[in-house]
């Protein structure tokens, strides 16, 4: 029996000593590097919009037009996109942009603010997902951007 726990502590140490975190395994982007390479225009493909509640989850799917678009900057932001309340109207918003985080940056604007995440990028396809909790702390929103040049 001794030996059996020996053997354990044994395996045990050898397996969390060889262990990486995530966080040694995550791709980093530099705050420069990850800035320039997502600026300029980008077309909206399709956006998953995801609430989830007190671990209950809805799910919504918003497929671009050929107005959509998701422009970065320097410093800053810009959306439109088809508004889902009219048939003829547009939501336009625009953030200011901090891109001093690995792979990801924030977003925000009046006292709203989104970190985003970068899923997948090359020179044509970038995907983001941008998580915000609502008032309500248990309320979590995920939402995943799927665009194209």
């Amino acid at each position: 029996m001794v030996w059996f726990a020996a053997m354990a502590t044994a395996l045990l140490g050898m397996a969390t000593g060889c262990a990486k975190s995530d966080e040694d395994m995550q791709p980093v982007v530099n705050e420069k590097g990850l800035r320039e390479s997502v600026q300029g225009k980008w077309r909206i493909e399709r956006v998953n919009n995801k609430l989830c509640r007190s671990g209950n989850c809805t799910s919504v799917m918003y497929t671009g037009t050929m107005n959509d678009y998701f422009e970065f900057k320097a410093d800053s932001a810009y959306l439109q996109r088809a508004s889902q309340q009219g048939s003829k109207s547009v939501y336009r918003d625009s953030f200011k942009a901090d891109y001093s985080q690995p792979n990801a940056f924030v977003l925000s604007n009046f006292g709203w603010s989104a970190r985003f995440s970068v899923v997948h990028h090359d020179q044509r396809m970038l995907v983001l997902e941008g998580i915000y909790y609502g008032s309500d702390p248990s309320a979590i929103f995920t939402d995943t951007y799927y665009l194209y040049r």
